[in-house]
């Protein structure tokens, strides 16, 4: 409603005032409820879970790439060097491949090396004079290296043991010396030499006037071959007889596996001395 002043102008009523400044701050209400909820529906998107790609077996940099437009980040916390796996390769991730992760999630991986580990040869375990299986065993384990029988050579011990080892060419271990300054490639191969118990020589022992069981036991502890036992009209019992004659004869040359051939008596000898 409107009236005239004394002065003859036009004034609004109040009330018409009240109803207009009502309905400017609905409007304003209005228009902040609508902003709150276009903040809230692109709040809600931008945050939403994402699910994480694979990227095992990836090459490192086609996975930054495509991390970078999934809105992701990679980093590489470690790498390791694996035999016949080129480098560059990613061989782990966290978080796992599949998991629900937001936009800008850093992923951690561990890619493959390029250059392999080296492990100095003083680190290695004793070698020389001990059993080839299970010292190929305990290097397989113990530091990821192969080995590779090149050679045996007759050795007075036991047979299949450690005689020499080398790696590259380069001599490491052997009955004289054992060189602790080598660096060997994790994955790498070493050539060990082992002893056998045949193809020795030796001079042939005198066994004449001992029993026969004796000669059995003496003979097969140089690695030799009992072979034929002639035994004379007077045997009565094999292992008590005594040897009068050998062949090969005493101090002869022969070889370890070679086959000796003795004469048995049952009573000792007339030369043999007590």
């Amino acid at each position: 409603m409107l009236r005239l002043t004394p002065a003859g102008k036009e004034v609004r009523h109040p009330s018409n005032m009240i109803w207009r400044n009502l309905g400017l701050i609905a409007l304003f209400l209005i228009g902040c409820l609508l902003l709150t909820m276009l903040w809230l529906r692109w709040y809600s998107h931008h945050g939403q879970s994402l699910v994480l790609p694979d990227y095992l077996d990836t090459d490192i940099y086609r996975a930054v790439d495509d991390a970078a437009d999934k809105s992701f980040e990679i980093r590489v916390i470690d790498s390791v060097f694996i035999v016949g796996k080129e480098g560059g390769i990613i061989i782990d991730q966290n978080p796992k491949p599949g998991s629900l992760v937001k936009q800008r999630r850093k992923i951690y991986v561990t890619v493959s090396k390029e250059q392999a580990d080296q492990i100095p040869s003083r680190r290695l375990p004793v070698l020389y004079g001990k059993s080839y299986e299970r010292k190929k065993r305990e290097l397989k384990q113990g530091f990821e290296l192969n080995t590779r029988i090149v050679g045996r050579r007759y050795d007075p011990g036991a047979p299949d043991h450690i005689l020499e080892v080398s790696y590259k060419g380069e001599t490491i271990i052997n009955s004289d010396r054992r060189r602790d300054n080598i660096m060997i490639d994790k994955g790498g191969t070493l050539d060990v030499i082992l002893s056998k118990s045949t193809g020795g020589s030796l001079d042939m022992p005198s066994l004449t006037c001992r029993s026969y069981d004796e000669v059995v036991f003496q003979l097969q502890t140089l690695d030799l071959v009992v072979g034929e036992a002639v035994e004379d009209p007077t045997v009565t019992n094999q292992g008590s007889a005594f040897v009068w004659r050998q062949e090969p004869e005493a101090t002869s040359r022969i070889y370890t596996g070679d086959t000796v051939k003795v004469y048995l008596t049952q009573d000792r000898p007339l030369d043999c001395t007590e």
